[in-house]
């Protein structure tokens, strides 16, 4: 009887897992293509408008831009992997600094599907959200869940 309880828990555990929606429906935009970061993440996306600048040096460093409006402020983290190798060491490092030392809860996380995972936490920090669009992969941060509602709107991947 006690195998029941755990088949039905781990069944319902899949069901939730699987059937929660992709936050800001990143998995039904389009993917990006090419290498030049300037132009996969353009002076203005919507109304935010880049600030800040670092480009991304693969195996060594994440690239990392500011958007803002007024006096909101938005901190994209971006890249791209070599393979689903590296970017399975990618996306394990992008969570684990995501974690490390903050007050995050995590709201929901999605590690299984290949295309699109995702991460998505609250707390005294603020509100953080990582995901992958294939080889890609992106993070923003900020204070305000609302700025990161309203910047998501248009930010294309």
């Amino acid at each position: 009887m006690r195998n029941f309880y755990l088949v039905a828990f781990l069944t319902a555990f899949a069901f939730l897992t699987f059937a929660q929606p992709v936050p800001y429906n990143v998995n039904k935009k389009k993917f990006p293509l090419g290498e030049d970061y300037q132009k996969l993440l353009p002076l203005k996306i919507g109304t935010w408008k880049r600030f800040s600048f670092h480009d991304f040096l693969p195996g060594q460093e994440r690239g990392s831009v500011y958007y803002q409006l007024e006096k909101k402020e938005i901190f994209v983290q971006f890249g791209k992997a070599l393979n689903q190798a590296n970017m399975a060491i990618e996306w394990s490092k992008l969570c684990e600094d995501a974690m490390d030392g903050r007050q995050y809860k995590v709201l929901q996380q999605n590690n299984t599907n290949v295309n699109t995972k995702f991460l998505l936490m609250e707390g005294k920090s603020g509100y953080y959200y990582a995901w992958t669009r294939n080889l890609y992969y992106f993070s923003i941060r900020t204070k305000v869940k609302a700025d990161a509602d309203d910047f998501m709107k248009s930010f294309p991947w």
